[in-house]
């Protein structure tokens, strides 16, 4: 039976150069982060509301590019409140701005144990929050399961394989 394979090729620097960068200002509780970063993929999770979103992103902090000055941003998030929750977890809380306004959230920062460079923010969001920016947030979607207590047993598709240490072995 044939099969038909298309292929797009996209240069990485030029896809990432188009779309919208996320700006983070986040310091306290042995965590800092701050930049505006253009490498990041997302996971999204829709309710019965569809215009209610829980996002979560995977972005690369050594993807902040010089002169972002004039570029437009899906998001900002400034908070200097930080609670470490163990593991590399961390709670902020602080403001969420969008081109449209701005509002009090909460987030959940992720950064693996060990040496890396890629973080993962999880919050919750509307549609309308990300305005023309919503675009870029679906374009970029990564599929990605929430593990709750009755979950632990069942295999899930993580976002990032990153995000769990592999085994090593030695000989």
């Amino acid at each position: 039976m044939p099969v038909n394979t298309t292929t797009h090729s996209v240069s990485v620097g030029s896809a990432l150069d188009e779309r919208r960068g996320v700006d983070l200002d986040i310091a306290g509780d042995d965590f800092m982060l701050q930049g505006h970063f253009s490498d990041w993929e997302s996971g999204l999770a829709f309710g019965p509301d569809l215009d209610q979103v829980r996002v979560r992103l995977a972005i690369d902090a050594t993807s902040t590019p010089a002169g972002t000055g004039d570029r437009p941003s899906l998001f900002a998030f400034h908070g200097r409140k930080v609670e470490s929750q163990g593991g590399g977890k961390y709670r902020a809380v602080g403001t969420f701005s969008w081109p449209r306004g701005g509002k009090a959230m909460e987030m959940t920062l992720e950064s693996p144990l060990g040496h890396t460079a890629l973080i993962v923010v999880t919050f919750s969001a509307k549609k309308q929050d990300f305005g023309e920016g919503w675009h870029d947030l679906i374009a970029n979607v990564v599929p990605f399961s929430d593990v709750g207590p009755e979950d632990q047993d069942r295999p899930v598709r993580s976002a990032h394989a990153w995000l769990v240490t592999p085994p090593i072995a030695a000989a």
